[in-house]
């Protein structure tokens, strides 16, 4: 049976609590967020971290890697809702598939240890 993985926690430090912080520019937003990332129905998680940017944000930004491009920001549910749709998208037959898979898009924790 196939492993569907699902975000189960989620921090940003430079905005804590994410879920409550209203920008100054909504169109022109940047910051790494760490995502706890588990199969469905189980209890063990990874750590992967992502930088969430606006279009207008990304032109000022070097590095461009996990880089997840919103339009512009509507609140941490909307963003939450996207990430949790391409998190949901990495189906595999282990842990390690979807790992390889969410590698991809997020900074894995234990990136480079395989």
């Amino acid at each position: 049976m196939k492993k569907t993985p699902e975000i189960k926690e989620w921090d940003c430090v430079n905005h804590d609590p994410i879920e409550e912080w209203i920008p100054d520019d909504p169109l022109d937003v940047e910051f790494w967020c760490r995502l706890r990332i588990g199969i469905k129905e189980e209890n063990d998680a990874d750590n992967f971290d992502v930088h969430v940017a606006t279009h207008k944000a990304v032109s000022r930004l070097k590095d461009k890697n996990y880089l997840f491009v919103i339009p512009y920001y509507e609140s941490w549910n909307s963003v939450h809702r996207c990430l949790e749709s391409v998190v949901q998208q990495c189906v595999g037959e282990n842990w390690l598939a979807v790992c390889e898979q969410l590698s991809e898009r997020f900074r894995w924790e234990f990136e480079g240890m395989r």
